[in-house]
């Protein structure tokens, strides 16, 4: 996925006006898997129910989303015009989610923005928040010293 942080547990990459955007989020995170469980009742197994998971899905919660700047080395607040054409678009997003240090495990895979809203304090600081769903399987991958 190319740069990233130390220490996010989720990162997020996304192509703006051509160019190529990573987001972190700096607040808090949330990642969850729900597992989509199918239940049948037939006559063999004599009306006692089974159930087998035939698949799962992926939730993700952002706040306090941040464009990281790998030109210059250092986070910088992102556009909120670029995450709402990116909500508007439906854009699928690139996403990794772990620990990103060297030789740790993460879980990769594509979202859309399911939902955006930002609020403002006393001081003009906006805070973002995003929430997501997975579109894809995760995979998981070691990260490459490279990445971090």
């Amino acid at each position: 996925m190319g740069e990233s942080i130390n220490g996010y547990d989720i990162v997020l990459k996304a192509t703006v006006g051509g160019k190529e955007k990573l987001f972190a989020g700096t607040k808090s995170n949330s990642f969850g898997i729900n597992p989509k469980v199918k239940e049948s009742i037939t006559k063999e197994n004599e009306g006692t129910s089974t159930k087998k998971i035939v698949g799962y899905d992926t939730e993700l919660g952002v706040e306090g989303v941040m464009e990281i700047n790998a030109e210059e080395e250092k986070a910088t607040r992102a556009d909120r015009d670029d995450i709402i054409e990116i909500v508007k678009s439906g854009q699928p997003l690139d996403f990794a989610y772990g620990q990103h240090k060297p030789g740790n495990k993460v879980q990769r895979g594509k979202m859309v923005i399911t939902a955006y809203s930002e609020s403002t304090d006393a001081e003009g600081e906006a805070t973002y928040s995003l929430t997501g769903s997975a579109i894809t399987k995760l995979t998981p991958e070691v990260v490459p010293e490279k990445e971090v």
